[in-house]
């Protein structure tokens, strides 16, 4: 009778394994174990950024959405012999670390950008746009390393500012005002009176060069190798420990 009864809880009690195995295995499955974080870092400061923390853990750098990092040009930059669809390269020419040492993106590394929308300049100086989508980061042992990250600061886009299109209307102010300063002198040659003609033609030329040059179209869009753009993290950037 003892025996019978030993014999009955034993089965019960591989039942009830046998029955929780599988539950405890798919909790397993669904979630794998996580990383091990062992401290907390810090990137530089950036006047953009609203974060600049940095989880350091076991197997991997987690660099926290809304930090900014700088990137460059990987090559001169023209919109005008750009499309949709095609991609633009940038780098980090410096890598990116912590201030407390640790490597999170390795020299070398390449960021890839995909060009998702671009305005051509239009009439009235309104200059280029170009929207572009950030994808991925290349390591330089050919590592990817997913991104969701967009341009920082005031303009999520890439567009030359108020200073350029400046530029571009006061060359054609001075460059049509000079035409009619000339133009003004013949006359005043032909009239007896080279002074106001100077100043006649000046006056005329110089307003006529700047109506043109605020109707006229904006500018492309451009950018030289090296030169750099701040961008900020949307999503958690994860990189494997190096």
């Amino acid at each position: 009778m003892f025996l019978k009864k030993v014999f009955i809880s034993l089965l019960a009690s591989i039942l009830v394994f046998s029955l929780n195995t599988p539950l405890i295995m798919a909790q397993d499955f669904e979630n794998p174990p996580s990383d091990n974080e062992v401290c907390v870092e810090h990137l530089q400061p950036n006047k953009y950024s609203k974060n600049n923390l940095v989880k350091v853990t076991n197997f991997s750098n987690i660099v926290q959405k809304e930090n900014v990092i700088e990137i460059s040009f990987a090559q001169n930059f023209n919109s005008k012999y750009y499309k949709e669809g095609d991609f633009v390269q940038f780098e980090f020419l410096d890598g990116l670390s912590t201030q407390e040492g640790t490597c999170i993106i390795p020299k070398g590394s390449s960021l890839i950008a995909k060009i998702i929308k671009i305005k051509k300049p239009r009439w009235f100086s309104r200059n280029a746009i170009v929207c572009v989508n950030f994808t991925h980061i290349i390591f330089p042992d050919g590592k990817n390393v997913p991104i969701v990250a967009k341009i920082s600061g005031k303009k999520d886009y890439l567009q030359l500012g108020a200073k350029d299109t400046a530029k571009k209307i006061a060359a054609y102010t001075l460059s049509i005002g000079g035409f009619g300063t000339g133009l003004g002198a013949a006359i005043g040659v032909a009239g007896g009176n080279v002074i106001t003609g100077v100043i006649i033609g000046g006056s005329v030329g110089g307003g006529v060069g700047l109506l043109t040059g605020i109707v006229s179209p904006g500018l492309h869009y451009k950018a030289k190798k090296g030169q750099k753009l701040p961008i900020i993290l949307e999503e958690n950037l994860k990189t494997p420990k190096l």
